[in-house]
């Protein structure tokens, strides 16, 4: 059943993903109680327009982490201005819609930290949407995903890669950002990651060049709001494949 679940999840993921457009009729999608923080009858101002099937559980991942309440909203009611997924309100009019936006909405509100911190969470943030994400999934002219270009060497990703192994030498934490700690950088960064192994699990095997970023991969995984956020079968079936992962990563979880 678990199967079932996930596979449905990503076949909608793939057809909509930031573009998901709930159909009027879908009453059962407008809410989505992802905590008890989700689920109070007391509006509070941060509000999620989002759905498991697109990408707005990246959202929730990173209210989550920041220790932010939220309320999912009324889909019916999505002030997107494209009608699509995710979007966020907050008080004083506050609407933002592209889910690196969001990131980068709630990452300034809420997170503490130096201004060269900040500033370095930013920038991985737009990374994630402007580099890697053309990288984790390939497009046909149409828009449609038909695979990942994880599976061939990347410089991108060797840098990435390089990036981690200095920063748990230097640090002793894989996080992108150090000084941070694990930040809106890494639920960005992760989640495209985590995605392409989610739609294509035998893109390991070809991964198997960049050990470190599998190990960086597994880390965010199995944090216990992953789990809140995408679903306890989710994270479970990513553990287990990075788990059983080609390439030696023991080495590298002694942080962790």
């Amino acid at each position: 059943m678990a199967l079932l679940v996930r596979v449905g999840f990503l076949v909608l993921f793939l057809a909509t993903a930031d573009a998901f457009r709930p159909h009027q009729g879908h009453h059962a999608l407008q809410t989505r109680p992802y905590s008890s923080a989700a689920t109070s009858s007391t509006a509070l101002p941060v509000t999620i327009y989002g759905h498991p099937g697109s990408r707005s559980p990246l959202v929730n991942w990173a209210c989550f982490e920041l220790g932010v309440d939220f309320t999912m909203g009324n889909l019916q009611q999505n002030p997107h201005p494209f009608g699509q997924l995710p979007c966020l309100t907050d008080d004083n009019d506050v609407v933002v819609f592209e889910s690196g936006a969001i990131l980068q909405y709630l990452h300034q509100k809420f997170a503490a930290m130096s201004p060269a911190a900040a500033a370095a969470v930013t920038a991985w943030i737009v990374w994630a949407n402007a580099s890697l994400d053309p990288i984790c999934f390939l497009e046909t002219p149409e828009g449609k995903v038909y695979d990942t270009g994880l599976r061939k060497p990347n410089k991108r990703i060797n840098r990435l890669e390089e990036i981690l192994q200095a920063n748990q030498k230097n640090s002793g934490t894989m996080w992108l950002v150090p000084d941070a700690g694990f930040s809106c950088a890494d639920v960005a960064v992760s989640s495209y990651l985590l995605y392409t192994l989610q739609f294509f699990p035998t893109v390991l095997h070809d991964m198997s060049q960049w050990p470190t970023v599998q190990s960086y991969m597994q880390a965010c995984a199995e944090r216990p709001n992953y789990a809140k956020a995408f679903g306890g079968d989710v994270q479970e079936f990513l553990v287990e494949k990075l788990q059983n992962a080609p390439g030696d990563k023991k080495k590298l979880f002694g942080m962790f």
